[in-house]
């Protein structure tokens, strides 16, 4: 056998990862939350060996992308590394030193992806531009933001992505429900919250980011890029009324025919506290 360093995808979708977590703390070894945009705050990540050799040197790297459903190299930015030794059956949290900053325009809604790279537990060799998640243990991400409901529609723009080299057919489609892992729950800074049981907010897609009510929305969207492109897709909600520390899963799921490509999810609250 030999190591393998493996960072864990989120269930029953991967890019709801329990292992990766924000603080907006000037301490990073403050408790978890979302991020705050304009101002430094501190990535982690949860790593373990279930190899039988020990790993030395692991570098764990830490990226940060736009609101987007498929997260590619192309489209992230690299905010820093770390090193790590794991024994054989050891978990160890890895702090990113160098503090993330997320950029204002997005109201701090971009994704993180964890990566370890490590010789004895490769990956492959040139790098694909998709971090692809699933199809390697050394690879998480985390696309989850905590939104507070207004009490008007709001409007949150993603893009979609396509690779450098390939052309990208994506269906999107919207899911509302669910739960959340007990530690995604905790490292979100809601670990007190529980699933709502109210009605679904009414919600959609659509091309054009506008205000109007009266805008047509749609459950799913189809969406066409040239290699190396992308473009915003708008995800509309309307306020609904939930209990204090309720929370709503919606999520934006990304189809490339019959397979899950990626996506976002947003945990959606009444009030904070």
């Amino acid at each position: 056998m030999s190591a393998i360093i493996e960072v864990r995808d989120g269930t029953p979708y991967w890019w709801d990862s329990p292992d990766i977590w924000v603080v907006s703390d000037n301490d990073p070894n403050g408790s978890p939350g979302q991020p705050v945009a304009g101002q430094p705050n501190f990535l982690w990540g949860q790593v373990r060996n279930t190899g039988d050799e020990p790993a030395l040197g692991a570098r764990v790297n830490f990226y940060w992308s736009n609101p987007v459903t498929g997260v590619l190299r192309s489209n992230s930015t690299l905010v820093g590394a770390a090193f790590v030794d794991l024994n054989p059956g050891e978990t160890k949290n890895v702090l990113c030193v160098v503090p993330w900053v997320p950029i204002v325009v997005n109201d701090g809604h971009e994704c993180v992806v964890v990566e370890v790279v490590y010789a004895g537990d490769p990956l492959p060799l040139p790098l694909p531009d998709s971090f692809d998640p699933p199809a390697y243990h050394q690879v998480a991400q985390k696309n989850l933001t905590v939104l507070l409901m207004n009490m008007t529609m709001m409007v949150l723009p993603i893009q979609v992505a396509a690779p450098r080299r390939q052309e990208k057919i994506a269906r999107l489609s919207l899911e509302i429900g669910g739960t959340l892992h007990k530690e995604s729950l905790v490292r979100a800074g809601l670990a007190d919250y529980r699933p709502a049981k109210c009605e679904a907010p009414r919600a959609g897609l659509s091309l054009e980011g506008g205000c109007d009510s009266k805008q047509d929305v749609e459950k799913e969207l189809k969406v066409t890029l040239k290699p190396g492109t992308a473009r915003a897709v708008y995800l509309k909600l309307w306020p609904v009324d939930m209990p204090n520390r309720d929370y709503l899963l919606v999520r934006v799921i990304e189809h490339h025919g019959d397979r899950v490509d990626g996506g976002m999810t947003y945990v959606l609250i009444n009030k904070e506290g």
